[in-house]
């Protein structure tokens, strides 16, 4: 059976459908202006998609560690969660298949990555722990501004090893030539372990020493990573559906949801990167429309370009933020990873989110987005996370996972079908 099938099949058993309150049977496109664009099956901006491409490969190209295969996750900074990883071999992927990494060379730094990954330690056994060194592999410290290597690891987050299940299972399947060394990987893990009662589970290290066990992932994030393990033959039932924890909110007017375990980002990033990888059910693609909707709809009352997601910008102590619609009860708030502070800065416009969001519900707005951020382009180093809404200019924080996504995007653009099919 196609991934794809295996995948709709999983969630078609499993999904819950949102109440009226919160969503319509409207279709997920946004706005009067928005709508397929197309030439044939490819999107009607294909061109300039491919011509991002390029910058975005630039940066992966350069950050590039032959000695591991992986690629530093920000600019100059030779260490990566597995979220990162992920998106190393997604844009060693996107970048072969849109013809900007030649086959032979290609299939050195598959070969050198996926190696990597079936020698590199565990955490306990169970599963890849949080941080590695790229131009090692040896595990570090607790979070990416640890840079102390760590002999047991600090954990395991199954959000980021759901990414690296998904992009295990593309390269599987549309390059079996690597299956065989990817089964192996996946079955260095115990899956079973990472997901229990239909959730996921993550671990943690706590100061003397002791494993705390936790269920991880909250609305959108969870049901991105629940995808990965579904794929995998370990489906966290109820971290797939949607609607099981959830409640009905209004933003600006547009029906969304939050978590009501509290603790979400609603933002653009586990949407978007579903809808170009894995593709969206029917509910999954209606409340992605809307996710865009409230984003085009605070432009229209205040004037400001939207485009929120998760992101590197270089302002200290973090240097690392989620942008979001919602988060406990606030609006449009900017929140720091490793601090529950409400923060008004930075702000910036999400390069990634621009390129994907045309890319899946292409319309004027997003066209614009896209205009937006073409200051994050950097000749030298690829594209940043994005432009600050100030007007000071591009984050000037050029990292992987923006290059990824903006790959990806290119290389969805082609067929409008999503990567995994």
């Amino acid at each position: 059976m196609r991934l794809s099938q295996v995948l709709r099949s999983i969630i078609a058993g499993s999904a819950l459908l949102l109440t009226a309150a919160c969503l319509d049977d409207q279709p997920g496109i946004v706005g009067p202006d928005a709508g397929p664009q197309t030439h044939g099956t490819q999107h009607a901006d294909h061109a300039m998609f491919v011509d991002a491409a390029r910058a975005a490969w630039h940066y992966a190209d350069t950050q590039y560690q032959p000695e591991t295969g992986l690629i530093n996750s920000v600019h100059g900074y030779k260490y990566a969660t597995m979220w990162d990883i992920a998106s190393g071999l997604s844009a060693m992927y996107c970048a072969n298949r849109l013809g900007l990494l030649s086959g032979g060379e290609y299939d050195r730094r598959m070969s050198r990555a996926l190696k990597t990954l079936a020698a590199m330690r565990l955490f306990e056994d169970v599963a890849f722990s949080k941080n590695y060194s790229t131009t090692t592999a040896a595990i570090m410290g607790r979070d990416d501004r640890d840079t102390q290597s760590s002999e047991r690891g600090t954990g395991w987050s199954a959000t980021d090893i759901g990414r690296l299940l998904i992009w295990l299972h593309i390269i599987a399947v549309k390059q079996p030539q690597y299956a065989d060394e990817i089964n192996r990987i996946v079955a260095r893990m115990e899956l079973g372990q990472l997901v229990a009662d239909g959730y996921l589970v993550g671990a943690d290290v706590d100061a003397a020493g002791n494993v705390r066990r936790y269920s991880e992932g909250r609305l959108g994030y969870e049901q991105y990573a629940a995808m990965g393990f579904a794929l995998w033959g370990h489906s966290p039932q109820r971290a797939l559906r949607l609607g099981e924890n959830t409640f009905g909110i209004e933003v600006l007017g547009v029906p969304l949801l939050a978590d009501r375990r509290g603790g979400d980002y609603l933002t653009s990033e586990p949407f978007i990167m579903a809808g170009l990888e894995v593709g969206w059910d029917a509910e999954m693609r209606a409340f992605s429309g809307r996710v865009l909707q409230v984003q085009q709809e605070r432009f229209k009352r205040t004037g400001q370009m939207t485009m929120v997601s998760e992101d590197h910008v270089p302002v200290a102590p973090w240097y690392f933020f989620y942008y979001s619609i919602n988060h406990h009860g606030q609006q449009f708030v900017v929140n720091a990873q490793g601090s529950d502070a409400d923060l008004q800065q930075p702000r910036w416009i999400s390069a990634k989110a621009a390129f994907a969001w045309h890319a899946l519900l292409p319309g004027a707005y997003t066209r614009d987005a896209v205009s937006a951020v073409a200051a994050a382009r950097n000749a030298e180093r690829g594209w940043s996370s994005g432009v600050y809404e100030d007007g000071r200019g591009p984050t000037g924080s050029e990292n992987i996972n923006t290059a990824a996504v903006i790959l990806e995007s290119a290389l969805y653009t082609r067929s409008l079908v999503p990567l995994s099919r």
